[in-house]
């Protein structure tokens, strides 16, 4: 069996027993939805009584609603906006894939594995990557160790993401009584798009698929081998970042961040040059 089968067996399984875990514990979280219903709209209420200007606003009513309607079809809405939505997302990336790649989804499993797990044979002067490391055996056991991380880094991106989608699956239940405690309305938020993050690895780390399949890795002789092993690297570091990337989508602020903090290393470096410029 492929990884995909294996984890399209174990998400099945997981869903159903999940399914059957909300349903037992539903009761038991609208009770605490409704003891959070009461101490908010009191708050409300006290506060619009101690204060002649603050007014009862529709919220007061309309969220405790929608909160304990939202726990009611929970399965349901959690299947229509978020994994409906993605898988449908995630098939027509795949199609794509297929389509640009001219292969079938086996084949292209492979070729992705291929790709990543490739090692130039030799360089120009006629020596390959193996004969360079065998100068020290720490650069072998380097070299092992990457190649051991390559065969397993797309694999370790989706089991990982299984495992997280039912996490945030079972805590849905427990943020949206939760949202109805005062000043904590953005609990649900960050979870949906933290949800929506999560189910978004897969076709993105598709996408990065497609680019390993396309490069000619096999076929590029470089003059140094060692750089074969260098976009090795690089293509490993890439699909381990592909969470990163996810939150770009969902939270445009983690872009701005990302580039700020580019940014400010590079700005610095000409500051640090000069300090050490002076002090000698």
């Amino acid at each position: 069996m492929t990884i995909q089968e294996i984890l399209n067996q174990y998400r099945t399984i997981l869903q159903t027993r999940f399914d059957l875990f909300i349903n037992e514990t539903r009761p038991y979280v609208l009770l605490i939805a409704v003891t959070f219903t009461f101490v908010f709209v009191g708050y409300k209420v006290m506060k619009a009584m101690s204060d002649p200007d603050e007014k009862i606003g529709r919220d007061a009513l309309l969220r405790p609603i929608l909160t304990l309607m939202a726990i009611t079809l929970y399965i349901p809405l959690v299947k229509l906006l978020l994994f409906d939505t993605v898988d449908i997302l995630s098939e027509i990336i795949k199609h794509g894939a297929y389509k640009v790649t001219g292969r079938s989804p086996a084949d292209f499993e492979q070729a992705f594995q291929r790709g990543i797990t490739h090692v130039q044979g030799t360089g120009a002067d006629g020596n390959g990557v193996y004969d360079v490391l065998q100068v020290n055996p720490f650069l072998e056991l380097f070299h092992i160790i990457i190649y051991f991380v390559a065969s397993i880094v797309g694999g370790y991106i989706l089991m990982r993401q299984l495992l997280m989608i039912f996490v945030y699956y079972v805590l849905g239940m427990i943020v949206l009584p939760f949202s109805l405690i005062i000043s904590n309305e953005r609990i649900l938020k960050t979870w949906f798009f933290g949800f929506l993050s999560i189910l978004l690895w897969e076709p993105i780390l598709t996408i990065l698929k497609v680019i390993i399949v396309l490069l000619p890795v096999g076929n590029t002789e470089f003059t140094n081998v060692l750089l074969s092993i260098a976009l090795q690297v690089i293509m490993i570091l890439m699909i381990l970042k592909v969470p990163q990337f996810a939150n770009l989508l969902v939270d445009p602020e983690s872009g701005n961040r990302f580039s700020n903090k580019a940014g400010s290393v590079l700005r610095g470096l000409p500051g640090k040059a000069y300090d050490k410029l002076r002090g000698k």
